[in-house]
């Protein structure tokens, strides 16, 4: 997708910054302010990248030599399950969201999240927007594990970064809902009717087919998250 952010007139008014204080937190916050937004940006690919390379080698070396304990490692502390949470393992609902084990599937995140993290990275700055991209995740990760303990899934584990992007992707369409995206690279939509869009098609997905592969709740989830922020930053 693509966003003309930049170009429309029309957007609402953007939620208000944080006040400024004096604590070792509102320190640490300016320091990372003032960090050059691209190290965010290029950072965030290259933990996706470097996991993804992480699950290569994992595969790899239980095709040819049948070692299966990096497989098994990865699964344990790079998807979100109920089994992992179970364990111990909660670290696993922030580091499923830089994880991706196909090829695909990290191309299209990467591409959404290249078009649409600058102008929210813009809009928020670095520590907000980390607010909005890591929490959007982990909202996304336990919308997904509620969702699979509701229906009696709990064997399924998920990992990706849609949920975070997708919250991403929510937080923009709020604060300029009338921006165009050109869905499929070809197709003018309304950012909000775009984001309602892919919320319907999701929730229709988790209700109707419990057994795909894709985590269309976690991606509920993120959407939700996305909208929270934007509400939550306005009110505050």
């Amino acid at each position: 997708m693509r966003n003309t952010y930049f170009r429309d007139p029309r957007a609402r008014s953007l939620p208000p910054p944080h006040r400024r204080g004096t604590g070792p937190l509102s320190q640490w916050r300016r320091k990372l302010d003032n960090v050059p937004s691209s190290i965010i940006f290029w950072s965030i690919l290259g933990i996706n990248g470097v996991v993804f390379f992480g699950w290569w080698f994992a595969v790899e070396s239980y095709k040819k030599f049948g070692d299966h304990k990096l497989l098994v490692w990865m699964n344990e502390n790079f998807t979100a399950s109920l089994r992992n949470v179970a364990s111990g393992r909660i670290w696993t609902v922030l580091t499923a969201c830089f994880s991706h084990e196909g090829t695909g599937h990290i191309l299209l995140n990467a591409m959404s999240f290249y078009f649409m993290a600058p102008p929210v990275l813009a809009i928020l700055g670095n520590t907000a927007f980390l607010a909005l991209y890591l929490g959007g995740g982990i909202v996304s990760s336990l919308t997904s594990l509620a969702f699979n303990n509701l229906i009696n899934r709990k064997h399924v584990s998920s990992h990706g970064a849609s949920g975070d992007i997708y919250s991403v992707v929510s937080f923009f369409a709020c604060a300029f809902p009338r921006t165009t995206f050109l869905l499929f690279f070809i197709v003018p939509v309304p950012a909000w009717a775009c984001v309602s869009g892919l919320f319907a098609w999701d929730l229709m997905n988790a209700l109707s087919s419990k057994r795909g592969t894709t985590d269309s709740a976690g991606h509920i989830g993120g959407i939700l998250a996305g909208i929270g922020y934007f509400l939550l930053r306005r009110r505050f």
